[in-house]
């Protein structure tokens, strides 16, 4: 169970602090009122201050007993730089003053010794230098550890994966504006996070390959050789996760391993990497499962908190096509705190600001330990299958209900195997339309049945409209309706099912394509990319309204799907009846702008989108005009209506019913009237 927070403000990710980031600064400042590195005079002895001055007297003095010697002739040997070496002979000032600076120095680093060790205790010796990178890699992403803090500070995909704008590898999150670290409570010293230490890795690079997978250790060392912080990392070859393994070696005395910490924080800023950046961002969220419970998420594309209630078992960075996620098979501890919202609008480089704070699921032991499980590839099902995490193939949002299990079951098995065996997408994408209308066509038939009676009893329907006209008379219209239905053994409800049997198909395959990575970075005709949208024009002019609902291009493919959507409703409603029941929208109507409508809705969608319902409408049109010219017999439907006229009809209790209530409703009606 979870409860979802109500976003708050419209601030940068990392202006916004988490509980466990508010404690981490108040214990720092409490342990901490005046800066480690900057001792002031006023802690030096006497004895120091004394020395200084003597120094002083002694250079000033040395400086007019012995002025600086002016060059003689020329002639006159002289000493090149080279040849000063240690056995220059030095006077006993120089020895004086090179001591007294020393026992400056060193007074001065005892100091700062003793201010890290009094802030950071046993880990104080790692809490100086500057991090290095540290390679983790295989033939499908590499990834950077940097010793300051010894976790990821970036994933790239090296198998093919590319940018639409520079083509160059996809890499998951900007490192700049990102970072990943623990935090924990070391007794007696208050928060402390792991990027303010230096671990020391085990190797500065390792390469995964067939025979063995890749590793590496970052340890965090104390004073105490027996007690120390490791990370293990494993990449197999030919993998997108590594298994990281988190040790807490002889540390419960001195670290807090039982109660609030420690509490694993990752933020990062996502990087952009398809075409439309909308659209991106329309894809892009924090995704998450509680333990026993289904996968949740976090709202797209805008400002959004949540506290889930229960322990995690996963979290997802997940983009369009692209995730980085962290798994624990075993769950967390309770107590996350998780926030996305996407970039500035004036930032096109980045997608989605994301924080994860998760507490560990650590025994306060001498020998601690967690598994956890990175994954940073991309949105591919297969991909996510092979992981065999409770509803992490859900990532990949293909619909809600009957329409996600359409898709996961039916839609996707056959798109992929046709993909593996066939090069262009847009090939790929006119079989599988011409697949999923034979497999309609029964539910098609029925309701082209049912439009073509319908078709027949239009005159007599129209004849019905005409006699009863107003308000007044609805009543007894519905009635002679009815009764007309019941005589020729015509079911107006008849092509309502066949409507409602398409539906899951219809909407799953509006979520499918928008979410199938197979379409990304493959072309067919003009479109350079189906994932995306396509580009027949574009401009860069900002157009108030227009440029915000529309863009700044116009997608060809959703042109032409717009186009034959229009002649495909205007043949639809050619049996509709020319009047309509007062008080009721003007159906026709409604058809003729739904085409122009689609044009500002569709145009920013993924093209393969906008061409899978372009080449279902021409298929829609022409089995239209095949059942109506040379399969559907109007004269024998008519014939047929004919013979059930003559054919007693018993009313049905339904019909009874339906006859009784609007007799009251005619009486109710007159009764108002006198």
């Amino acid at each position: 169970m979870t409860y979802r927070g109500i976003a708050r403000r419209q601030t940068p990710i990392f202006t916004r602090k988490s509980k466990f980031e508010t404690i981490h600064q108040i214990a720092y400042y409490s342990l901490n009122n005046n800066p480690i590195f900057a001792p002031q005079f006023d802690q030096m002895d006497k004895n120091q201050i004394i020395g200084v001055v003597l120094i002083v007297v002694l250079m000033a003095g040395f400086y007019f007993v012995n002025p600086p010697v002016e060059k003689v002739q020329e002639e006159q040997p002289t000493i090149e730089a080279a040849e000063v070496t240690s056995e220059t002979p030095t006077t006993p000032v120089d020895v004086e003053v090179n001591q007294l600076t020393t026992e400056l120095d060193s007074s001065q680093q005892a100091l700062v010794n003793a201010q890290l060790v009094d802030r950071y205790g046993i880990f104080a010796g790692a809490s100086e230098g500057n991090g290095e990178l540290v390679i983790l890699e295989n033939n499908r992403i590499k990834t950077v550890l940097n010793t300051k803090g010894g976790l990821f500070e970036s994933a790239t995909l090296v198998d093919g994966y590319q940018t639409y704008w520079d083509s160059i590898p996809v890499s998951l999150w900007d490192p700049a504006h990102s970072e990943m670290y623990f935090s924990f409570v070391n007794y007696g010293k208050g928060i402390q996070k792991s990027n303010e230490f230096v671990f020391t890795p085990s190797a500065s690079k390792a390469t995964a390959n067939e025979g063995a997978p890749a590793m590496i250790s970052m340890r965090l060392n104390s004073s105490d050789p027996s007690k120390y912080i490791e990370y293990n990392f494993t990449l197999a070859h030919d993998s997108y996760e590594v298994k990281t393994s988190v040790n807490f070696v002889g540390l419960d005395r001195q670290i807090d391993l039982a109660d609030d910490t420690p509490v694993f924080t990752w933020e990062a800023l996502g990087n952009r990497n398809e075409k439309g950046i909308l659209e991106e961002q329309r894809h892009s969220s924090i995704f998450f499962r509680e333990m026993g419970e289904d996968r949740d998420y976090l709202s797209e594309a805008r400002e959004d908190d949540e506290q889930p209630e229960e322990p995690l078992n996963w979290v997802a960075f997940k983009q369009n096509y692209f995730t980085a996620a962290v798994i624990a098979n075993n769950g967390f501890k309770p107590g996350a705190d998780l926030y996305s919202n996407k970039a500035d609008e004036a930032d096109t480089s980045h997608t989605t600001q994301f924080r994860a704070t998760i507490p560990l699921a650590v025994s306060a032991s001498a020998m601690s330990s967690t598994d956890l499980r990175f994954y940073f590839g991309p949105n591919d099902y297969a991909e996510l299958k092979k992981l065999e995490v409770d509803e992490f193939g859900r990532i990949i949002d293909y619909g809600w209900w009957i329409f996600g299990w359409v898709n996961r079951n039916m839609i996707r098995p056959v798109f992929a195997f046709l993909s593996d065996h066939i090069a262009s997408a847009g090939i790929v994408i006119i079989i599988l339309t011409i697949l999923i209308k034979m497999l309609l066509f029964p539910v098609t038939w029925k309701n082209y049945l049912s439009s073509a009676k319908m078709r027949v009893l239009k005159p007599e329907m129209d004849e019905i409209a005409k006699k009863f006209e107003g308000k007044e008379k609805a009543v007894e219209k519905q009635q002679a309706t009815m009764a007309l239905y019941r005589q020729t053994g015509v079911n107006p409800f008849a092509g309502c099912l066949p409507v409602l049997l398409q539906m899951p198909i219809l909407y799953a395959m509006f979520r499918f394509f928008p979410a199938s990575i197979e379409l990304r970075g493959r072309g067919f005709l003009w479109a350079d990319d189906l994932g995306a949208y396509d580009s027949i024009y574009s401009w860069s002019t900002h157009i108030p309204l227009l440029s915000d609902f529309y863009g700044n291009h116009i997608s060809g493919f959703t042109v032409l799907m717009a186009i034959s959507t229009f002649f495909y409703t205007r043949m639809n409603s050619a049996n509709m009846p020319t009047t309509q029941q007062p008080g009721m929208p003007n159906m026709k109507v409604i058809m003729n702008i739904f085409p122009f409508m689609m044009l500002f809705f569709f145009n920013k969608f993924a093209s393969g989108l906008s061409f899978y319902y372009l080449i279902a409408n021409l298929m829609s049109i022409a089995q239209m005009v095949v059942i109506k010219n040379y399969i559907i017999d109007e004269t024998k439907i008519r014939a047929k209506i004919e013979g059930n006229k003559a054919k007693p009809k018993k009313k049905s209790g339904f019909a009874q019913r339906l006859e009784e209530m609007q007799k009251l409703q005619q009486e109710k009606a007159k009764q108002q009237k006198k």
